[in-house]
């Protein structure tokens, strides 16, 4: 379950946030834009209050937008190839649940019953003259 919890966290989880994130930073980016472009033409060219502001936040999040690109290929690369190592993993993975679950208490039962039998066996070596 650990595994697959695993698997999901990094195929779905991670590579959906990534693209919400993606998303955000993109409107985000617009948003800047536009009131970068509202400040440059309120004023008359003479006028022109600076927008010095403006422009950074414009360049912040053109920053963000890529760092979130980039999480965001980065999130679907590391999807591959933690299915691929929970894949590798969930076969080994099965044959120690069926040892641990039918053969272990099996040999164990086994194992039992051979003691029980030395037991007996011991008890009538004591008895015999």
């Amino acid at each position: 379950m650990l595994v697959q919890r695993a698997d999901a966290h990094f195929s779905e989880d991670r590579p959906r946030y990534w693209k919400q994130q993606t998303h955000i930073a993109e409107r985000e980016l617009n948003e800047a834009k536009d009131n970068l472009a509202q400040k440059r033409a309120a004023a008359r060219p003479g006028d022109r209050p600076p927008a010095t502001e403006a422009s950074r936040r414009v360049q912040k999040m053109e920053g963000r937008l890529r760092d979130c690109q980039l999480k965001q290929k980065q999130a679907k690369a590391w999807s591959i190839e933690i299915s691929h190592q929970c894949d590798q993993l969930l076969g080994p993975l099965a044959d120690v649940a069926e040892h641990c679950e039918l053969l272990l208490p099996a040999a164990a039962n086994e194992l039992r019953k051979l003691i029980t039998e030395l037991e007996k066996y011991a008890e009538q070596g004591k008895r015999a003259p």
